[in-house]
């Protein structure tokens, strides 16, 4: 009879690690991650009306480029319209008006936006099994009449580790100039109609923090930044090293006049300014069937199987005039996120 009990709790056990080894394969870390979720469909083909299948993660990252791209449209169309209460700002030399700007950002300025979807999986399965045999009791006699009696076993355990992970990102570096940006005859994504996934029939993927946060934070943004970069401007680009290497490697740029004031030099620039957003959205889960009989226990510490996913939503937007400085802001900016991201995917627990 305990044969049997035995033969059978091993035969459940062996079934139970290989649905789990399966549940591995299909994707608990051994697979390419989706950037959508489980419930997000993918819409079939529609032969009769030409249309191709339409990926889940392609309708995500759709709706979250086009949300990014119409807030920074109102939000740059806000800040420099006049209806607002924005003033209209002025470039002087000597005393001579040699630029008006109507609004905080001027119109030869550039929008840099990089969006990055992150996902990680991870699972972990953990057996452990200990084998127990019962002893004959132990009694120890101090003495007439005064004896001790205690229980006796030896054990064996059992256990392993097996886990993986993966990853996949995916990034979308889109580029707009301001000019373009406050034409009020673009941005056609914008409008009633214009979402390309709007079937009678089908309701778009929308599992992403960017999709149901319904504000992003980017008008206020952008208006706070370019006022406080209009009170208080910079005296100029950063010194920058001559090329060419020689006795002028290393020197550095000077103003024109060092007596100008910053608002009379026509070279100077106001700051870049830098927008980050970052979404993290942890689900994890375990499951531990547990046997303990006379002879045999499994899984009596710890969890016997684990699974676990992070998604790590980032968009960074800068803007500034159309230099190398610029350019080199976003780029730190991007580095820092992807510095920062590794870090968080390294260790163990910290996203998962």
């Amino acid at each position: 009879m305990a044969i049997d009990l035995y033969s059978g709790i091993a035969r459940n056990l062996r079934i139970l690690v290989l649905a789990v080894v399966s549940c591995g394969v299909e994707g608990c870390g051994l697979a390419v991650p989706d950037i959508k979720e489980v419930w997000d469909a993918d819409r079939p083909p529609d032969p009769d009306q030409k249309q191709p299948k339409i990926p889940g993660a392609a309708q995500i990252e759709w709706e979250i480029k086009k949300k990014v791209y119409c807030e920074l449209r109102d939000a740059v169309q806000a800040v420099n319209d006049p209806v607002n209460g924005i003033p209209v700002t002025e470039q002087t030399v000597a005393g001579k008006v040699l630029k008006k700007q109507p609004g905080l950002i001027p119109s030869d300025w550039q929008a840099q936006v990089s969006l990055s979807l992150q996902v990680d999986e991870v699972s972990s399965l953990i057996p452990g099994v200990t084998f127990t045999q019962i002893l004959p009791n132990a009694t120890q006699v101090f003495g007439a009449g005064n004896s001790f009696t205690t229980s006796q076993s030896t054990s064996l355990g059992l256990g392993g580790t097996l886990s993986s992970s993966s990853t996949r990102i995916d990034k979308f570096d889109p580029y707009y100039s301001v000019a373009s940006l406050m034409d009020k005859h673009r941005g056609s994504a914008c409008k009633d109609g214009g979402d390309p996934w709007d079937f009678p029939d089908f309701k778009p993927a929308s599992s992403s923090p960017f999709i149901l946060e319904s504000d992003l934070g980017i008008r206020n943004w952008l208006l706070g930044a370019m006022m406080v970069d209009n009170m208080l401007p910079s005296e100029g680009s950063p010194p920058q090293a001559l090329g060419g290497g020689g006795k002028d490697a290393g020197a550095k740029a000077v103003p024109k006049s060092k007596g100008e004031k910053p608002s009379a030099n026509p070279d100077i620039t106001i700051d870049t300014v830098t927008y980050e957003i970052k979404f993290i959205v942890v689900t994890s889960g375990s499951i531990t069937p547990t046997w303990k009989l006379i002879k045999f226990s499994a899984n009596t510490a710890g969890a016997f199987l684990g699974a676990g996913r992070t998604r790590t939503h980032d968009l960074i937007i800068t803007l500034g005039p159309p230099t190398g400085a610029t350019s080199q802001t976003h780029f730190a900016s991007q580095v820092g996120n992807a510095v920062s991201n590794g870090n968080r995917s390294a260790v163990p627990g910290s996203g998962m």
